[in-house]
């Protein structure tokens, strides 16, 4: 027999596939094959956690998330998240965030206190570095941009869909020089709302060197610079996903920042182990800082 810490997480996984669906206690009982009471029970005894508001906090994430990264209609995605009204929507929202829906998606630096990450009971941890604040000046560096479209909940699997793109496109431009790698491969991401579709980004991701003396048909590309929290990761290119995930809905909440608008930079080291046949799933070893643009909070622009 499943012990309950297997029941609650296999039901966990189910509810995270089922967000936009009816959950209702019942609805999720029904599911787990037992009671309602003894199935509310379990959940706060092996999580901590009350089921009912549990799943209103996962919600409300995922619509905090939508109301930063789409151009959805306020109203489009209190339906998506099963609220009844824009107004039963409002009084939830800013329960757990502290501002309005519409203030919440109208400022321009964004607080990510509140952003709830889902329980994962059967997962090895994955243990964030402490993070650095580092001030990086404006900057031009030579690279090839790449442009993808997709929805928010593909953003991070575009993101390493680009990012794998990187070693068999941008890494064979230098072999074919017989060219040494630079000790740091920098890339920057920026997304925009789509304009043509509500509920997709467009992602721009840039590959760049310091120097403009190897790669064909590079262009210029300049970053800001500004204040950045990073975070080192070392590990398999597959685990780097989970590890972003992870800084952003637990690690950047924890710290007194909010974010701002401007590029995440990424910056690769230790690139001797690769050849001209390199594939980003054959790399074991991937080691890069991940830097996100963020200003202290309680400083003069925190009020945008």
């Amino acid at each position: 027999m499943m012990n309950q810490a297997n029941i609650i997480s296999d039901l966990i996984l189910w509810i995270e596939k089922n967000l936009e669906q009816p959950l209702s206690i019942d609805h999720v009982a029904e599911k787990s094959g037992y009671s309602k009471w003894h199935l509310q029970r379990m959940f706060k005894k092996v999580t901590g956690q009350i089921l009912g508001t549990y799943i209103r906090n996962r919600r409300l994430t995922h619509a905090a998330l939508a109301l930063k990264l789409t151009s959805k209609p306020i109203l489009d995605i209190a339906m998506q998240y099963r609220f009844d009204s824009q107004q039963t929507f409002t009084r939830s929202f800013k329960k757990q965030f502290n501002v309005t829906p519409a203030t919440y998606r109208r400022k321009e630096l964004w607080d990510p206190s509140g952003l709830m990450p889902p329980i994962e009971l059967n997962k090895t941890q994955l243990k964030l570095p402490e993070p650095s604040f580092v001030n990086f000046p404006e900057k031009a560096f030579w690279g090839i941009t790449y442009k993808n479209n997709c929805s928010l909940n593909e953003l991070l699997q575009h993101n390493a869909i680009l990012r794998g793109q990187f070693f068999v496109d941008y890494l064979a431009k230098y072999f074919k020089n017989n060219a040494a790698l630079p000790d740091k491969v920098y890339s920057f991401t920026r997304r925009y709302n789509d304009k043509d579709n509500l509920d997709e980004q467009q992602i721009f991701y840039t590959i760049a060197i310091e120097d403009n003396n190897i790669i064909e048909n590079a262009q210029q590309y300049t970053c800001h610079g500004g204040l950045y929290v990073c975070f080192k990761y070392i590990g398999p290119p597959t685990g780097l996903s989970a590890f972003v995930s992870q800084i952003y809905l637990e690690a950047i909440s924890m710290l007194n920042v909010k974010l701002r608008l401007a590029d995440v930079i990424e910056i690769h080291y230790n690139h001797s182990n690769l050849t001209p046949l390199s594939d980003v799933m054959d790399i074991r070893t991937f080691e890069c800082d991940y830097c996100i643009p963020v200003i202290l909070k309680d400083t003069p622009q925190d009020t945008k």
